[in-house]
């Protein structure tokens, strides 16, 4: 049995960022434990805040996740979708 992965925010990006966009810290950054499947893009998790980073071009309104290992996904209601530029 996996752990239980929450996500508070979605942060769709054009480029991989080096710190988190939402708490500006990179210490529990994980790559590719959640895969989004409409964009196929990168995706970034930040433990910290409860943020999950898509670095693809295209504009999200709804998002369809799914882990990479047996892991349960939660989306804390309400979740934002937020498009973010550097």
């Amino acid at each position: 049995m996996g752990k239980t992965i929450f996500i508070k925010e979605i942060i769709t990006i054009t480029k991989e960022p080096i710190l988190c966009p939402t708490c500006q810290k990179q210490d529990r950054l994980e790559k590719n434990v959640v895969r989004e499947e409409r964009s196929g893009g990168k995706t970034i998790l930040c433990s910290r805040c409860e943020a999950l980073t898509v670095v693809t071009n295209y504009n999200l309104k709804q998002v369809k996740l799914s882990s990479i290992r047996d892991d349960t996904i939660m989306l804390k209601e309400p979740h934002l979708i937020r498009k973010v530029a550097y």
